[in-house]
């Protein structure tokens, strides 16, 4: 497949998985008997957001395909550019599989120094210190303001903020 066929491939997947997301929100929670509605539409504000971002930047790649001419530069052409996204897709696939059973305080912090590491920063100090404050600024942001239980793990990590 040429890299213009891919480029087109990714549109279209990246579209049926906005249309999926509007699709899944649009149903009515309360009338199938799964929720009772609530705060935020049972939460489907942050999906839509997340899915009319979407929309944006695929507009801006749709435009950016169409009349432009250019060949995208991928950097999955080199050996490293490759490892890098396999490895960046391992820790994210080892990150889901351990968040229910190690909970959220015991895996976002590895997860998000690995992922530092794996894009180029190399002082571990440096990855796990801007690790550990972007996991508790998430749990503080998560639990404390918008009032969502995070996973805890089979230790019963919590955070009594």
């Amino acid at each position: 497949m040429s890299s213009k066929g891919a480029e087109w491939a990714a549109l279209a997947f990246f579209g049926a998985l906005v249309a999926l997301v509007f699709q899944q929100i649009a149903t009515s929670m309360s009338e199938q008997g799964i929720a009772s509605g609530g705060p935020y539409d049972n939460a489907a504000s942050y999906p839509r957001s997340v899915a009319v971002f979407m929309m944006g930047l695929l507009a801006v790649q749709l435009v950016r395909a169409s009349f432009l001419d250019t060949e995208p530069q991928s950097e999955l052409r080199t050996v490293a550019g490759f490892r890098r996204s396999v490895g960046l897709l391992a820790v994210f696939a080892l990150y889901l599989a351990c968040l229910n059973w190690l909970g959220y305080h015991l895996s976002t912090t590895p997860m998000a120094a690995a992922v530092m590491w794996l894009c180029g920063l190399r002082n571990v100090v440096k990855a796990v210190g801007v690790a550990f404050i972007l996991a508790f600024s998430l749990a503080f942001a998560f639990e404390k303001i918008l009032n969502v239980v995070l996973p805890s793990g089979v230790f019963s990590l919590n955070i009594p903020w």
